[in-house]
Protein backbone atom coordinates (compact mmCIF):
# COMPACT_ATOMS: atom_id res chain seq x y z
CA UNK A 1 0.00 0.00 0.00
CA UNK A 2 1.78 3.42 -0.96
CA UNK A 3 1.77 6.21 0.97
CA UNK A 4 0.15 9.34 0.50
CA UNK A 5 2.36 11.91 -0.68
CA UNK A 6 0.94 15.63 -0.74
CA UNK A 7 0.33 17.54 -3.75
CA UNK A 8 -1.58 21.01 -4.78
CA UNK A 9 -4.69 18.48 -5.88
CA UNK A 10 -5.22 18.42 -2.15
CA UNK A 11 -4.91 22.30 -1.38
CA UNK A 12 -8.43 23.50 -0.46
CA UNK A 13 -7.07 27.20 -0.91
CA UNK A 14 -6.49 27.95 2.71
CA UNK A 15 -2.95 28.15 3.95
CA UNK A 16 -3.75 27.17 8.00
CA UNK A 17 -5.83 23.68 6.77
CA UNK A 18 -3.65 22.30 4.10
CA UNK A 19 -0.88 22.84 6.65
CA UNK A 20 -3.04 20.71 8.54
CA UNK A 21 -3.98 18.46 6.15
CA UNK A 22 0.29 17.70 5.45
CA UNK A 23 0.57 17.11 8.93
CA UNK A 24 -2.38 14.62 9.11
CA UNK A 25 -0.92 13.19 5.91
CA UNK A 26 2.52 12.78 7.24
CA UNK A 27 0.72 11.19 10.79
CA UNK A 28 -1.11 8.53 8.78
CA UNK A 29 2.13 7.72 6.80
CA UNK A 30 3.90 7.78 10.27
CA UNK A 31 1.23 5.14 11.23
CA UNK A 32 1.44 3.03 8.31
CA UNK A 33 4.94 2.45 8.80
CA UNK A 34 4.52 1.79 12.16
CA UNK A 35 1.50 -0.92 11.51
CA UNK A 36 2.35 -1.95 8.26
CA UNK A 37 6.02 -2.02 8.25
CA UNK A 38 6.43 -4.01 11.57
CA UNK A 39 4.89 -7.30 11.44
CA UNK A 40 5.54 -7.27 14.98
CA UNK A 41 3.70 -4.57 16.44
CA UNK A 42 1.89 -5.12 19.56
CA UNK A 43 -1.53 -4.30 20.50
CA UNK A 44 -0.93 -2.08 22.77
CA UNK A 45 1.63 0.20 20.39
CA UNK A 46 -1.39 -0.07 17.38
CA UNK A 47 -3.67 1.38 20.30
CA UNK A 48 -1.13 3.99 20.93
CA UNK A 49 -0.46 4.82 17.10
CA UNK A 50 -4.70 4.94 16.67
CA UNK A 51 -4.62 7.13 19.59
CA UNK A 52 -2.53 9.68 18.67
CA UNK A 53 -4.15 9.62 15.36
CA UNK A 54 -7.31 10.33 16.50
CA UNK A 55 -6.02 12.95 18.78
CA UNK A 56 -4.70 14.78 15.93
CA UNK A 57 -7.81 14.30 14.05
CA UNK A 58 -10.22 15.81 16.65
CA UNK A 59 -7.18 19.10 16.73
CA UNK A 60 -8.40 19.86 13.32
CA UNK A 61 -11.78 19.00 12.67
CA UNK A 62 -12.45 21.54 15.21
CA UNK A 63 -10.37 23.82 13.50
CA UNK A 64 -11.83 22.92 10.27
CA UNK A 65 -15.43 22.92 11.83
CA UNK A 66 -14.51 26.17 13.69
CA UNK A 67 -13.59 27.79 10.16
CA UNK A 68 -16.86 26.18 8.05
CA UNK A 69 -18.65 28.35 10.53
CA UNK A 70 -17.06 30.90 10.28
CA UNK A 71 -17.73 31.85 6.79
CA UNK A 72 -21.57 29.99 7.46
CA UNK A 73 -20.57 27.11 4.98
CA UNK A 74 -24.45 25.81 4.22
CA UNK A 75 -23.03 22.28 4.39
CA UNK A 76 -21.83 22.51 7.99
CA UNK A 77 -23.95 20.02 9.06
CA UNK A 78 -23.48 16.95 6.87
CA UNK A 79 -19.38 17.83 6.80
CA UNK A 80 -19.63 17.98 10.83
CA UNK A 81 -21.51 14.27 10.48
CA UNK A 82 -18.88 12.80 8.40
CA UNK A 83 -16.58 14.02 10.66
CA UNK A 84 -18.31 12.21 13.43
CA UNK A 85 -18.76 9.12 12.01
CA UNK A 86 -15.15 8.99 10.99
CA UNK A 87 -13.95 9.44 14.70
CA UNK A 88 -16.63 6.33 15.64
CA UNK A 89 -14.91 4.01 13.41
CA UNK A 90 -11.33 4.89 14.65
CA UNK A 91 -13.21 4.29 18.27
CA UNK A 92 -14.61 0.85 16.89
CA UNK A 93 -11.22 0.15 15.54
CA UNK A 94 -9.45 0.60 18.83
CA UNK A 95 -12.09 -1.06 20.84
CA UNK A 96 -12.29 -4.15 18.83
CA UNK A 97 -8.43 -4.18 19.12
CA UNK A 98 -8.20 -3.94 23.13
CA UNK A 99 -11.05 -6.59 23.07
CA UNK A 100 -8.80 -8.80 21.21
CA UNK A 101 -10.72 -8.83 17.69
CA UNK A 102 -9.00 -9.68 15.50
CA UNK A 103 -8.62 -6.56 12.93
CA UNK A 104 -5.91 -6.62 10.28
CA UNK A 105 -3.45 -3.19 10.15
CA UNK A 106 -3.72 -3.49 6.89
CA UNK A 107 -7.48 -3.30 6.94
CA UNK A 108 -7.21 -0.28 9.42
CA UNK A 109 -4.45 1.46 6.82
CA UNK A 110 -6.56 1.20 3.88
CA UNK A 111 -9.33 2.33 6.17
CA UNK A 112 -7.49 5.27 7.25
CA UNK A 113 -5.84 6.08 3.96
CA UNK A 114 -8.37 5.51 1.18
CA UNK A 115 -11.14 7.95 4.12
CA UNK A 116 -8.79 10.65 4.13
CA UNK A 117 -7.93 10.79 0.23
CA UNK A 118 -11.61 10.71 -0.16
CA UNK A 119 -12.68 13.75 2.38
CA UNK A 120 -9.82 15.76 1.06
CA UNK A 121 -10.50 15.73 -2.18
CA UNK A 122 -14.39 15.46 -2.39
CA UNK A 123 -15.67 16.86 0.74
CA UNK A 124 -13.00 19.25 1.94
CA UNK A 125 -13.21 20.73 -1.78
CA UNK A 126 -16.51 21.34 -1.49
CA UNK A 127 -15.93 24.52 1.08
CA UNK A 128 -12.43 25.56 -0.56
CA UNK A 129 -14.02 28.74 -2.59
CA UNK A 130 -15.57 29.80 0.94
CA UNK A 131 -14.07 32.44 3.12
CA UNK A 132 -11.03 34.56 3.09
CA UNK A 133 -7.79 32.07 2.17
Amino acid sequence: MPRITWDDSYSVSNDEIDAQHQKWIGIINELHEALVGDVNIGKDMTIQSLKAMDDYTRFHFAHEEEFLRSVNYPDFDAHKQIHETFLKMVKKYMNDIEHDHVVLNTEIMKMLMNWLKLHILEEDMKYSSYGEH
